[in-house]
């Protein structure tokens, strides 16, 4: 994690020498100076990793990760009050002059000894050195069943073909892959099917030669090691020529490991096959010449028959005053059987009564993640960890801020990994049009293909929706997290527990403030789950908070109702990821304490109350994502011409005004906006002169969107006398209507490159008639409660059709066209 930190820490410096210049005015040479120390020191982490076993480097890279955290304090917190400093009258500057002067002092005398510990920890680097520590070879223990896996599998590999064909086996650490391949090794069919077989157990720590030389010895008796990589390769590729083989890569973690040793093996034509185990999806797709096979989590049933079978040895059956309590200890290993196996070992030990069961359930988490006899369940998880690259393993990490079980939105996932600035552009090879969001999606996918996210829910249009983490890999997470003070989990509110950059808080009903010195100025990110609390100027809560989080980049006070005073939020500049709820009494001195975080780029806010949204918060011009949930929006005040957001790529339930549509028919408002939300409310008046403004509404220049959600039917651009091909531009993919009226479906057949289309309580007037050539990209169509009193599909319409889903609402005669398609889902 210090590899994180540090890199993070000399991208922030960068960063701030060429945006915050003139507040750095005094200590530039100074924070320059740090940079180049801080350069050396990475360089240091980058050429330890792997080697971060070995005691003596875990306490280096501890140091440096404390040292890091401290120099990053120092500079915010400069930034922060030369900021105060100059929004202070010209009386104040001068009554606080010699308190700015010794502020200088101190930061020039900070700095230096931040420097001079990056010196000693560099010398101790030398003094005490570096030795290598391997990992040690793991394997998963046997599991029962897996029957329908194996048969599944061995149909694949005894498909007819005489080509060589390769199968994998997928899935996270301790599901059992290693079992299920030997199962299928091992079994009467297959040893019939291949006489010649040889396994190799590769690892993350693979070397070529060792797993060449353990092929060929199962398939000779070779007994020298002094030939050459090339040599063996030679010797095995001869083992096969002209034979039927079937060759095991167990436990493969890189792609090179195929592109060292694939000419080893030979294709006769004869219907060989090779098959391998990953936890990465990439491994597959790279080797695989079959679809790879994942491996599921156990069911509830398979779960408790393993249990039961390894507590009870198969010599008894579980009394049945035991079974409601042991069935939920198995529950809370969530389908994973090495966790299952592990936990069985230590119930297998105990005394099989209902008071030593229940206390085995209160403390399954704590059996499976700490105790010294079960920790082999960590260490199998913890390798998956370990082999991540550098720049996923603190978005990794980030998955200890959400509670258990939580589904997590992966939209608002990738907002926060950019806030919180894990998300960094290439130097080189990157296109410009490539955004953070982008790379940040790759991110999360790359995890799910590792096979430590599980993808809970996906896009109409593809991609993850929402996603989850199994609850052992989890406890990975906060306990990596807490041992380099990354995040801290409390479940009660109280920050002077924690002493960490992030703080999360779950299930709290009350705001608990301990008398303590600490003000929790080190602390970067504040995420509070659970009951829904409310936070007024006088109120603890909010005095603390305020008092405390001075250098925060993210709050996500996703349950906390704020009432702050005209000030607010106005001091914390450094704030990037802002996600808050508030009521009538303070929403416009939020909105205008908002207004005031230039470093601002994304802006939850909810509201059930009339607010009116003031011109300052345009000046924000790094804000990426502004959402809205509010009631009502009397007024919202328009960019002004000379101003571009050229940062914004989402806004979401935007009123249309006269402001707003003159904001949205500006050619430069918006120039890389993705993702647009239009919604009507009931008191708006339609009077000539509005109508006039919605009929000119084009938003034809707004060459990125993709995305538009309109709710509401004041107006309906899809009216049969309504639509103007000017009104969207040509690369719209995505369109959903909420509460329509009447809709024209000619109009929408229009756009070229439509894929999805979203209807909701509404109705299609006279019907639905489509003709050829028509919605040429539509693949998905989804309508809830529409009503079609007739629907005609002629030949051609909607080719690329591949879903269409109709909940409630009334559709008549579904024309058989429409039925026959082969796509429909």
């Amino acid at each position: 994690m210090a590899d994180g930190v540090v890199s993070f820490l000399i991208q922030n410096l960068s960063q701030l020498l060429v945006d915050e210049a003139k507040l750095l005015s005094g200590v530039e040479g100074k924070v320059k100076s740090l940079i180049s120390e801080l350069k050396f020191i990475d360089i240091f982490l980058k050429s330890s990793e792997g080697k971060r076993n070995n005691n003596i480097v875990k306490e280096v890279v501890n140091q440096i990760r404390d040292v890091a955290y401290e120099a990053e304090d120092v500079v915010d917190t400069y930034v922060a009050n030369v900021s105060l400093h100059r929004s202070r009258s010209i009386l104040g500057k001068m009554f606080h002059c010699v308190g700015q002067a010794m502020m200088l002092h101190d930061v020039d005398a900070e700095i230096e000894n931040i420097k001079r510990s990056i010196a000693e920890i560099y010398s101790n680097r030398d003094k005490y050195g570096i030795g290598e520590v391997w990992w040690r070879d793991v394997e998963e223990e046997d599991v029962v069943g897996l029957v329908h896996e194996s048969d599944t599998v061995i149909k694949k590999l005894l498909k007819s073909d005489s080509r060589l064909q390769i199968a994998s086996i997928i899935g996270m650490g301790g599901l059992g892959k290693t079992t299920l391949a030997r199962k299928i090794y091992n079994s009467k069919k297959v040893k019939e099917k291949y006489p010649f077989r040889a396994w190799g157990y590769v690892s993350n720590e693979y070397r070529a030669k060792e797993l060449l030389l353990s092929l060929i010895r199962c398939l000779s008796t070779w007994k020298s090691n002094e030939e050459s990589e090339e040599e063996l390769k030679e010797h095995l590729r001869e083992c096969l020529n002209g034979k039927k083989y079937l060759i095991v890569l167990d436990d493969i973690w890189k792609t090179e490991v195929w592109d060292d040793v694939k000419g080893a093996f030979p294709d006769d034509n004869n219907g060989s096959r090779i098959l391998i185990t990953s936890r990465i999806g990439e491994v597959a797709a790279y080797m695989g010449t079959m679809p790879p096979y994942f491996l599921p989590f156990l069911t509830e049933e398979q779960s408790w028959e393993l249990f039961s079978k390894k507590v009870f040895r198969g010599e008894e059956d579980c009394p049945p005053d035991l079974k409601d309590l042991g069935m939920s200890i198995v529950e809370s290993c969530s389908g994973l059987p090495l966790a299952i196996v592990v936990l069985a070992g230590h119930v297998s030990k105990k005394e099989k009564s209902l008071r030593e069961w229940s206390r085995i359930k209160e403390h399954v988490n704590w059996l499976l993640v700490h105790d010294n006899n079960t920790m082999v369940v960590m260490d199998i998880l913890k390798l998956s960890y370990d082999s991540l690259p550098q720049k996923l393993k603190s978005c990794f990490l980030y998955f200890a801020i959400y509670p258990e079980d939580y589904e997590i939105p992966a939209r608002n996932l990738i907002q926060l990994w950019v806030a919180e600035g894990f998300i960094q552009i290439p130097e080189t090879g990157t296109s410009d049009t490539l955004a953070l969001e982008d790379i940040a999606e790759y991110y999360l996918e790359e995890l799910v293909d590792r096979s430590l996210v599980q993808v809970a829910s996906k896009r109409s249009g593809g991609g993850v929706k929402t996603c989850r983490i199994h609850d052992l890999l989890r406890d990975l997470c906060v306990s990596e997290s807490k041992a380099s003070k990354f995040i801290e989990i409390h479940r009660e509110l109280d920050i002077n527990k924690s002493n960490s950059r992030k703080m999360s808080f779950h299930h709290s009903t009350q705001f608990s403030s301990s008398p303590n010195k600490n003000n929790h100025f080190h602390t970067h990110s504040l995420f509070l789950f659970g009951e829904e609390l409310t936070w007024d100027d006088e109120s603890k809560g909010c005095k603390q908070f305020r008092k405390s989080f001075k250098l925060a980049r993210v709050l996500h006070l996703n349950k906390v109702l704020l009432d702050l005073p005209p000030s607010g939020l106005k001091l914390m500049i450094h704030l990037r990821y802002l996600k808050i709820k508030t009521d009538s009494r303070s929403a416009e001195n939020i909105l205008d304490s908002i207004s005031n975080l230039r470093n601002l780029e994304t802006l939850h806010l909810s509201c059930d109350w009339v607010v009116s949204i003031p011109i300052k918060i345009w000046k924000l011009k790094r804000l990426r994502h502004f959402n809205l949930r509010i009631k009502e929006i009397s007024q919202m005040s328009r960019v002004t011409n000379n101003e571009r957001m050229s940062n914004l790529q989402t806004l979401c339930e935007v009123p249309l005004y006269s402001e707003t549509i003159s904001m949205l028919n500006n050619n430069g408002s918006f120039p890389n906006l993705k993702k647009l939300g239009l919604c009507f409310y009931p008191n708006f008046q339609q009077s000539s002169t509005g109508a006039a403004n919605l009929s000119s509404l084009s938003m034809n220049h707004l060459s990125k969107l993709c995305t538009i959600k309109i709710r509401g039917d004041l107006f309906n651009p899809f009216s049969a006398n309504g639509f103007k091909s000017t009104f969207f531009p040509s690369i719209l993919e995505k369109i959903t209507l909420v509460d329509f009226k009447e809709l024209d479906f000619k109009a929408l057949g229009k756009l070229r490159n439509l894929r999805i289309l979203k209807l909701r309580r509404g109705s299609t007037g006279d019907g639905i008639h489509c003709v050829a050539g028509e919605f040429p990209a539509l693949q998905m169509l989804q309508m809830k409660e529409v009503k079609v009193e007739r629907w005609i599909q002629d030949e051609g319409a909607m080719p690329s059709l591949s879903r269409l889903i109709i909940k409630g609402g009334a559709v008549e005669d579904l024309p058989l066209h429409l039925q026959s398609l082969a796509s429909i889902k």
